[in-house]
This record gives structure tokens, sequence and C-alpha cells, in this order.
């Protein structure tokens, strides 16, 4: 049988907490439904062909994977996503994660989460999409600080936002964190920790607003995540950002979407910026992440024409 491979990788809604203690970079994951499919079919010929052409680390990848395991052809490489480029939701990540696994699925392998961050950090500053659930991830060595849980089932109202934001530019010309940053990062990270043990949206939303306001004293020109961050403290909501992106929004838990307030917090998303507003539910289980893509009655079909 001809058969290639195919991979699956999340996206992420920015990060529920990110920043630095202790000269410790990190990030604490935040999944989404939306996500990178690719499919890759071996070929003798070396190199590696992608589509569509400008998805470059996904192409990197792909080499990288079949370098790993001493494989002298190529092949050809297809990525389909929904994640919008250069918004802070994990875009190039999920591609190099998604395109690994379709390699190494074409090879009738599969590969621990823990060689491809090594992999992808390779590549650029990684978000820890390889892995299941919640974890807290050194984006620039690719390495696991704590594995938690899955995240627990919610949604998120957010703006995607406008412009794009170089994401391995950012991590280059971060600015370093004082210390009251740094102790308002810890009780963060607690609150977040403890909120996806104990699956509390309240402690959650208090973890994610707690790092946004961190994130408006060093971006102190950012009014509309002050706009944000002043609307979740009047109604006591929940904010999750993307630190080094685009992307803000508020979060819910499923029984505060009931109650209606999802489509208040599109109302108010709108007024903040006229941008798009999407509804974003959060990746809370696990998934099958690669295949097989069986190629014999594709070819039997092309004989056809």
């Amino acid at each position: 049988m001809v058969q290639g491979g195919w991979g699956f990788a999340s996206g992420t809604f920015g990060e529920l907490v990110q920043g630095e203690i202790d000269d410790t970079p990190f990030l604490v994951t935040l999944p989404i439904r939306w996500g990178t499919r690719a499919t890759f079919i071996p070929r003798s010929a070396p190199g590696v062909d992608v589509y569509p052409s400008h998805r470059k680390k996904a192409q990197k990848a792909a080499q990288l994977a079949l370098i790993q395991m001493a494989y002298d052809g190529g092949g050809l490489l297809s990525i389909s996503s929904v994640i919008p480029i250069g918004k802070g939701m994990a875009s190039s990540s999920a591609d190099i994660v998604a395109s690994m696994r379709a390699v190494w699925a074409a090879m009738g392998k599969e590969v621990a989460p823990k060689r491809m961050a090594r992999l992808a950090a390779r590549i650029e500053p990684s978000d820890g999409v390889m892995y299941d659930g919640v974890v807290v991830f050194n984006p620039r060595q690719g390495t696991v600080i704590e594995r938690w849980n899955m995240m627990p089932f919610g949604l998120i109202v957010g703006l995607v936002g406008r412009g794009r934001v170089n994401t391995e530019a950012h991590h280059r010309e971060r600015k370093s964190y004082d210390d009251d940053h740094q102790k308002k990062l810890a009780a963060a990270l607690d609150n977040a920790r403890r909120g996806v043990q104990e699956r509390d949206f309240a402690l959650l939303g208090q973890a994610g607003r707690l790092s946004a306001e961190v994130q408006a004293d060093r971006d102190p020109e950012d009014y509309a995540l002050r706009l944000l961050l002043k609307e979740s403290e009047a109604r006591d909501w929940g904010v999750v950002i993307a630190h080094s992106g685009t992307v803000r929004g508020f979060l819910f838990s499923p029984q505060m979407v009931r109650r209606g307030y999802a489509n208040e917090a599109e109302r108010i998303l709108r007024r903040i910026d006229k941008g798009a507003v999407f509804r974003f539910w959060t990746q809370s289980r696990p998934l099958v992440h690669s295949g097989i893509v069986a190629l014999d009655h594709l070819m039997e079909r092309q004989e056809q024409f």
C-alpha cells in the first residue's frame, strides 16, 4: 500500500500567563479548537515541496523530521489551517508540530512531544502546542517547566485584532520584568495552576487578568488593552490576551455563557475595536493527532484521467 501521513496541532488564544520569573521565561498555554492539519506524501527524490509555498517553517519542520529518521528522500507537504497568522494564536508552532506529526505518521512512527519541542525550538520560539492539556513552557529552550491537566471546557469571546506581530522579533527585543511584575506573575501562575486543577474559571480568569495587567504596564500605549481591563474589572470577568500578538478577549465558564455574558462581551469588544470578534471553545479533550493517508485509491483515480 502506498501511504502518506497526516498530523494535527491545536492553536492557542494567546497565553493564559506569560512573562519571566528569576530569569526564566515562561508561558502557560491556552489551547483552543482551531488548528492546523498537515498532510505529507513521501517520495524518493530529496527535498520537501510545501503548499502553500509561504509555509516555510512547516517545510523546515518536515525536513528536520526526515533528517531525524535518516530518510534520504523527500516529499510533498500540504498545510491547511484556520489559524490567522501573526496574531498570537500559535499559527507557526501549529504548522511546525502538525508537519512533524504528518512526516512521522507517513513513516509509520510516532514521536514524543519532548522530542518535537526540542526540534521546534530550533526553528523559532515555540508555544508548547505539541503537548495535550495545559503546560508551563519555556519558549526559547523548548522545554516543559510544569505539565497540568486538560483545560476546562469554556469559551473565549475575543478580538483577533489588527496587524501582525513577529514572534521571533518580540522575544529578541523583550524588556526585562521588574520585581513587582515578577511577584504579580508568580501570583498569576499560582492562580492558573489551581484553576486548571480545580476547574475553576474564577481563578483562571484572575490569572489571565493579572498577566494582562503586567503587559499593560509594560506597554502603556496599548489603550485598547487598558479598556479591556477596565471592562473586565467592572464585571469581574476573566481576561486572556496574546502577550506577543493582537488577540485579546474574555474567558467564560459554560454557566456564564448560558447567562448571556458572551453576547454582552461581543458588544463590548466591538466598541473597543471594530475588528473581527469570534467565539473560541477551549480544547478540553485529548485528540488523535496523526494517522495514515492511503494513497492507492487516489493514484487509481489519477490513472483514469
